[in-house]
């Protein structure tokens, strides 16, 4: 039997990722998840791994968190970094530079992350909706807010999300190597679907 259906005592309602426990388990286990599904989706963590991650025993971290699915609803958060502050006309190169630059320094990839979260989670709604909301609802309105903006919305998201899932993934050699002229195509590319 798993530890992730074994049954533990545990607090009358588990805290929120916005109302953290008192001390620092809660936020050790928090962390701890948050990285585990971000690297691995939600079928390849265990409650132990979690553990072993944040330094407690299995039986604290479901005290503490609760169930694997219920850690995985408060941490599988997808939170994808702002629309840059620049003309509209200067949209696509800076948001493929954005991503270039987070790859190069190792930082969370959003739309990387959520493909994987989306692929692995026991409710795959829920990162759809987080998705939608975080990245093609501000864009669409940004890009006028009617459903031509919707669906360019929609295509830019694709293409980035295939750009971030290619480096993240495969570590494109050629990509890492020539950054601005990745900038310049891709980001061209990006700029066409905004504009037409």
């Amino acid at each position: 039997m798993s530890h992730d259906a074994t049954p533990v005592a545990r607090a009358a309602h588990p805290p929120t990722a916005d109302e953290p426990a008192p001390g620092s388990s809660w936020r050790a286990i928090l962390a701890a998840a948050t990285e585990l599904f971000a690297e691995r989706g939600y079928d390849q963590v265990t409650i132990r791994d979690i553990a072993a991650r944040a330094d407690l025993s299995p039986a604290m971290v479901m005290k503490c968190g609760g169930t694997k699915r219920e850690l995985f609803l408060r941490s599988a958060k997808i939170i994808p970094p702002p629309l840059p502050d620049v003309p509209r006309s200067e949209l696509g190169a800076r948001l493929v530079e954005e991503l270039l630059t987070r790859s190069d320094r190792g930082a969370i990839e959003p739309l990387a992350r959520s493909l994987n979260l989306r692929l692995s989670a026991p409710d795959p709604d829920s990162v759809r909706q987080q998705f939608t909301a975080g990245y093609l609802e501000p864009l669409a309105e940004r890009l006028g807010g009617d459903a031509d903006a919707h669906l360019r919305a929609e295509l830019v998201v694709a293409a980035l999300t295939g750009l971030a899932a290619t480096t993240r993934i495969y570590h494109t050699p050629a990509v890492g190597a020539a950054p601005e002229e990745v900038i310049r195509r891709y980001g061209r590319a990006i700029q066409h679907l905004i504009d037409e």
